[in-house]
């Protein structure tokens, strides 16, 4: 029954040309466009662009800008996000990119820890090419022509490495156009200026607290959606008593108050750690790594000596909708929307807006209205799985201060086997919150069921958890 539920409720890419009904004028032939940030939806937007120039017969001049700074370490993704890249944007992920392939999922809380299967197996990637191999965002970036005909090639212009100073908006140029001016200095001693009759920024959390988005913000009205601390960092494992780890992503919940953890293996002697909830400090790790809990798994002295960036970098994960991030003549992707799959995925909120703005831009226009209803409505299907999501999130919280939920969790989930080790209904959760293949909504159901299935078939075993450890 459960592997029934999860077949039947797994989230499938989009359709190809799901959004097009039929054509109306849309952004005129000849037109500009700048795209700022070329991470993942900066570069997924132009490619896209460019398939549909080919497409239409349309020719647009693209410029995206991009700073190369570092985008984090961490990344893996999903079957859906490969599906997306796929469907949409008809490519795949390059093999140099993939570090690991993550097969299986350990969960640990204070109290025990338990194995899981994913089914699928997800990709380990860097998002930011870093320690001799390529990241997930370069990549793209650079594959953005790959597969499409040669007579668009022209059509885009790479404009790296390279900040903007500057987003001036119409009423100002008086030309009616964007004007984005760049750090880099022209032969007559001005800074680079492009005109642009569409402006789209994919610049990332990053960008919120430089002067060029607050202004911009100022005169559009643009509000940021609510986020979350988080951080992650690079650990060197080479020199481990033992790991256990292997090819194991693990998820680590409660045991530092306040954060969910998660290891990424990357490669031999080298994982990605993760949390959200809390931005970690040296002094967190090394607690976490004297847990006798974690240290059946992973036993490494000294932990924040093996950092292999020297930090753990401060991050940002989006909890809620941002406001105003379209209007006329400029449009938001990526995690500046707050659309998306909060806490998950960011693979394939990022492909899926690219694909809907871009197809907004060239057969319904660049007004405001154009984007609302074209762009943003089909993206408002995310509001209530995350609403959901952020509530099982806050809920869990609370429970991992409680000893005894803990003793019971664990004890409900290790009870769970099956002859295929696929697991029950807790099995099935923790898979769901690990490779985001099916709604929050349904993650929330099976939690409870396998639960009351414990406390129902296990009364005396759950009574004795909670009085005391087993």
């Amino acid at each position: 029954m459960i592997r029934w539920l999860e077949r039947q409720f797994t989230c499938h890419a989009p359709v190809d040309d799901f959004l097009v009904s039929e054509k109306a004028a849309g952004l005129a032939d000849g037109s500009t466009i700048v795209i700022v940030g070329g991470g993942l939806a900066g570069s997924a937007f132009a490619r896209q662009m460019l398939m549909l120039c080919h497409k239409e017969k349309k020719r647009y001049q693209i410029y995206l800008i991009n700073s190369t700074g570092c985008n984090y370490c961490g990344g893996l993704v999903t079957d859906l996000a490969l599906q997306t890249l796929n469907t949409l944007y008809g490519q795949g992920i390059a093999e140099d990119v993939v570090l690991k392939k993550v097969q299986t999922c350990v969960y640990i809380n204070s109290e025990g820890s338990f194995k899981i299967r994913i089914g699928i197996p997800m990709m380990a990637t860097l998002r930011t090419s870093r320690f001799g191999f390529i990241g997930m965002d370069d990549s793209l970036k650079t594959r953005i022509l790959e597969g499409l005909d040669e007579e668009v090639w022209p059509y885009l212009k790479i404009v790296e490495p390279t900040l903007v100073n500057k987003l001036t908006p119409p009423q100002e140029t008086g030309n009616g156009c964007w004007r984005v001016t760049t750090s880099i200095i022209m032969e007559d001693g001005q800074h680079q200026a492009i005109d642009c009759d569409l402006l789209v920024l994919a610049t990332g959390f990053r960008s919120l607290n430089r002067p060029m988005l607050k202004e911009f913000s100022q005169v559009t009205g643009y509000v940021p959606p609510p986020v979350m601390e988080s951080s992650v960092t690079e650990i060197d494992t080479g020199s481990a008593r033992f790991n256990n780890i292997g090819k194991d992503m693990c998820i680590i919940d409660g045991v530092i108050p306040g954060a969910v953890i998660a290891l990424i293996p990357k490669g031999s002697g080298w994982l990605t750690l993760t949390s959200l909830g809390k931005k970690l400090t040296k002094g967190d790790l090394e607690q976490l790594f004297r847990h006798p809990v974690f240290k059946q798994h992973l036993d490494l002295d000294d932990v924040g000596e093996h950092l292999r960036c020297h930090t753990i970098c401060p991050a940002a994960i989006f909890t809620g909708e941002a406001d105003n991030f379209y209007g006329d003549g400029w449009v938001m992707l990526g995690d500046l929307t707050g659309y998306g799959r909060v806490l998950k995925d960011g693979y394939f909120g990022s492909f899926l807006g690219a694909y809907l703005a871009a197809h907004t831009a060239v057969y319904r226009g660049i007004m405001r209205e154009d984007w609302r209803v074209h762009y943003h409505r089909p993206l408002r299907g995310f509001e209530i799985g995350n609403r959901v999501g952020m509530l099982l999130f806050n809920f869990n919280q609370k429970l991992n201060g409680i000893s005894w939920f803990n003793r019971f969790f664990m004890a409900a989930a290790q009870s769970e086997g099956g002859r295929d080790n696929w697991g029950g209904p807790i099995h099935a959760a923790v898979r769901g919150i690990t490779t985001g293949t099916i709604p929050y909504l349904l993650i929330g159901v099976f939690f409870i069921c396998g639960l009351l299935r414990h406390l129902v078939f296990h009364p005396i075993k759950t009574w004795q958890h909670i009085r005391k450890p087993t």
